[in-house]
């Protein structure tokens, strides 16, 4: 561990306080007078297989500062919650020195504290926007992800086989819902969440996020576990006139356009009401037809069963009749500007993409998860009669 985080370590020698998470009265560190434009917190859950033994963690970060070091990026803050194996959680900046070095800064340590805690994370995001008061604001979620499934549960019971929801955090596993997730985000606006975890990419998710975020970047299948390439994609996030077509494309270059596997999305919050519009009135009234869904002849983009995380698109269209489908692909253009795969991810052939995945209401037979589908914000929105 101490190989691993050596410029933390080092750090400690002049920490001066170490500060708990539970004490009210802790005062983040003044920003310098810094004029900030731009402040992005990479919210870094890495107490699993993620962190240790892959240390993908160390490689991300690392990716980071030499994005730092080699655009000299002066217009924003680069702010790290992180949140591994061995260490209490601290929030990390990572800036450039007066020599154009990149350094790693230790602004606070929370012990005791939960990643996945809402609270924790209310604190987090209490703590940047004190810190950088000005400007605007990017996420990133870093973890294991599971899309919109409940905490705790996967649909086969088995809490080993796959994470839920966001985290799947130490010896206990923990997670955080996605409602509460964006519960916790609520207090503030981001111009975009980017997820760097696994089929974050559902329209649930998105819908859930619209009111806290512009746009959202994600995966509909699994991410690449050695994760977005940093190196090329801060600079693009701290340019005055963010470019996250491009993000996507970077992220294309990375994976898709050399191994031709893979998915990404772009999603903008602002037109997926009108994708919500199209496609209730496509399943209003086809609650048979929903019921009859074959869930082997829809693509899905897990590769258990059954499967959970189904093609939006491939679903509308085998419910829709063909004028609904045409206002329902119109709909899908403003929702979704950016969007690509391979033709595979992994085993799972892609014949059908859209951007965004999305459960069909029953088909599982899962009690947990329907009743917890049915609190949903898309559910609630497009199903409920």
């Amino acid at each position: 561990m101490l190989k691993k985080f050596l410029y933390i370590s080092t750090l400690l020698l002049c920490a001066i306080t170490v500060v708990s998470c539970c004490k009210k009265n802790d005062e983040p560190p003044y920003n310098g007078g810094k004029d900030i434009k731009h402040t992005i917190l990479v919210y870094m859950m890495a107490q699993n297989s993620l962190g240790n033994p892959l240390d993908f963690d160390t490689e991300n970060i690392n990716a980071m500062r030499a994005a730092f070091e080699e655009n000299n990026i002066d217009n924003g803050r680069l702010l790290v919650f992180l949140s591994e194996y061995d260490q209490e959680p601290c929030l990390l900046e990572i800036k450039c020195d007066k020599n154009h070095k990149s350094v790693v800064d230790t602004l606070k340590w929370y012990d005791g504290c939960i990643s996945t805690d809402t609270a924790t994370m209310n604190m987090v995001l209490r703590d940047v926007h004190e810190i950088s008061p000005q400007g605007t604001y990017g996420l990133i979620v870093w973890s294991h992800a599971n899309g919109w499934l409940p905490q705790y549960h996967f649909y086969n019971m088995s809490y080993s086989a796959a994470p839920a929801s966001i985290g799947h955090e130490g010896k206990a596993k923990s997670t955080m819902d996605i409602d509460m997730f964006a519960k916790a985000l609520e207090p503030y606006h981001f111009d975009y969440v980017l997820f760097d975890a696994c089929l974050m990419g559902c329209v649930e998710v998105a819908y859930e996020l619209r009111n806290v975020c512009d746009y959202m970047i994600a995966t509909p299948t699994e991410t690449m576990g050695a994760g977005f390439p940093y190196r090329r994609i801060i600079p693009l996030l701290f340019a005055d006139n963010k470019d996250l077509e491009q993000v996507c494309v970077e992220y294309y270059n990375e994976y898709i356009a050399v191994g031709n596997s893979g998915t990404i999305s772009l999603v903008e919050m602002k037109n997926i009401e009108f994708l919500a519009e199209a496609c209730r009135s496509i399943a209003v009234g086809r609650e048979k037809k929903i019921a009859a869904a074959n869930s082997l002849a829809i693509q899905s983009f897990d590769r258990r069963l059954p499967h959970i995380f189904f093609d939006l698109g491939h679903f509308m269209e085998y419910l829709a009749n063909d004028y609904q489908y045409a206002d329902f692909l119109v709909a899908l253009d403003l929702a979704v500007p950016y969007r690509a795969s391979g033709d595979r991810f992994l085993n799972i052939r892609i014949n059908h993409y859209s951007g965004l995945s999305s459960y069909i209401p029953g088909i599982c037979a899962d009690e947990t998860v329907e009743e917890y589908y049915h609190t949903l914000q898309w559910y609630n929105r497009v199903y409920k009669k």
